[in-house]
């Protein structure tokens, strides 16, 4: 699912009244359950993360690898010297850095028409998870939304309508075809 046991996430509750609850594994394999508060973000290393049904509906974003703490050990090399003077020619190193993408996961609530699917927002538990590469009341036509972390597969209930009770989309397949404010 993600590029290693232990990855950074972005927790954010955008409700402006209710408290939200995830629920994590960390990197140690200890297992939490933690309250965001309205419009508060958390940043987390885990093993394992998901919002819980029971309060606000929270985004959740795969942030890349955990900080390290760990220092990088350096060798500097020993010159030998020899009759003839040289001088070394440094060589360049290039560094690989790991750029994340964030990915976007959003529990949220789908149907047939946008009203239904706006009106059903925030009761009962979510029906739907997607994945996105933009915050959910960000997407455009055009945009993709996926039922995995990886972006490979159609979210379930496509060609239906998915809401956070504020906006609403439409799908094709991955493809968003339709966007809307819920009225």
């Amino acid at each position: 699912m993600y590029p290693t046991d232990c990855n950074y996430f972005k927790i954010t509750n955008y409700n402006t009244v209710q408290q939200g609850y995830y629920a994590w594994t960390g990197c140690t394999n200890i297992v939490s359950v933690t309250p965001i508060d309205p419009l508060q973000s958390h940043y987390v290393c885990a093993k394992d993360l998901y919002a819980q049904d029971c309060g606000a509906p929270l985004t959740i974003a795969f942030a890349g690898l955990c900080p390290s703490t760990t220092p990088t050990p350096t060798q500097t090399p020993t010159i030998t010297p020899t009759s003839i003077t040289r001088t070394p020619t440094p060589t360049p190193h290039v560094t690989p850095t790991v750029t994340p993408t964030m990915i976007f996961m959003f529990n949220l609530w789908t149907a047939g028409y946008f009203e239904d699917a706006c009106d059903d927002a925030g009761y009962g538990p979510s029906n739907v998870t997607i994945y996105c590469q933009k915050a959910f009341p960000d997407l455009v036509i055009g945009d993709n939304v996926y039922g995995n972390a990886s972006l490979t597969i159609a979210p379930i209930n496509t060609n239906a309508i998915i809401s956070d009770g504020a906006t609403f989309i439409q799908l094709g397949g991955t493809l968003v075809v339709g966007t809307g404010l819920c009225g």
